[in-house]
């Protein structure tokens, strides 16, 4: 069959494949184009196996120096409760040593307080002033908080005895006589309050006609303790010590 009989001339037919083939290739182009653009992008957005095992490897390390720092802070934290314990353990050893060195009588002390000078004045001799006065003095203020006191420079500790003994009273074994000087560390206004209350010994000595005069003081000395009575002091811990290494 002839070419005629197709309604089409060989130039029409030429250039219709042309143009066939034109578009053929353009699409072709693009879909390259679209290709190539989406790779780059890919490229872009998703880093090769490479980077990506540095930065697992960056961060893996990251983790392991975060863990290790924070073990270092809880081991330092641990060593710091440590120690503030311990210098609070020897706070407390040492305000208890400095307490029962202040209790023992063994070294002075200063501080405020009363000064109290208790003297026979007019009383009668049945009622001048004895040992048991001494004592109940030293109760009252004991009872009002005194932490140190003393009697004619004689510190008063656990050990001091005071009584009488013909025309004196004897305080650690020396002799002394009215008027009494007594001194106490502690709250000035407590101590003076104990001592002139209502009924005290402050009401009882101006009844007898005792003389008493007390004065608060912003600082009160002590003196320690005689040596006899601090040598009987400590025999006493030593043979304390001693019973209970035995029990």
């Amino acid at each position: 069959m002839g070419s005629e009989g197709l309604g089409y001339n060989d130039a029409e037919v030429l250039s219709m494949r042309v143009q066939s083939g034109q578009i053929a290739v353009g699409l072709a182009a693009l879909l390259l184009g679209l290709m190539v653009a989406v790779q780059f992008r890919l490229q872009q957005v998703v880093p090769p196996a490479s980077n990506t095992n540095q930065l697992l490897s960056l961060l893996k390390q990251a983790d392991q120096k975060r863990t290790q720092l924070s073990q270092q802070v809880a081991h330092l934290n641990m060593e710091l409760d440590r120690r503030l314990s311990q210098k609070a353990s020897a706070q407390r050893l040492e305000h208890q040593l400095t307490q029962e060195e202040i209790l023992a009588g063994t070294v002075p002390v200063q501080g405020p307080g009363v000064v109290v000078t208790w003297a026979n004045g007019n009383a009668p001799a049945a009622y001048q002033i004895t040992d048991i006065d001494l004592l109940l003095m030293v109760n009252e203020l004991r009872a009002a908080g005194a932490e140190a006191i003393s009697i004619n420079g004689q510190r008063i500790t656990a050990e001091t005895e005071i009584r009488s003994a013909a025309n004196y009273i004897l305080i650690n074994d020396t002799q002394t006589a009215a008027p009494f000087t007594i001194k106490a560390i502690g709250q000035a206004n407590q101590l003076a309050g104990a001592l002139t209350l209502a009924g005290g010994l402050y009401d009882e000595s101006q009844q007898e006609g005792l003389s008493m005069t007390i004065t608060k003081k912003h600082a009160v000395v002590i003196p320690a303790a005689p040596p006899a009575i601090l040598s009987n002091i400590a025999q006493k811990q030593v043979s304390d010590q001693g019973s209970g290494k035995k029990g």
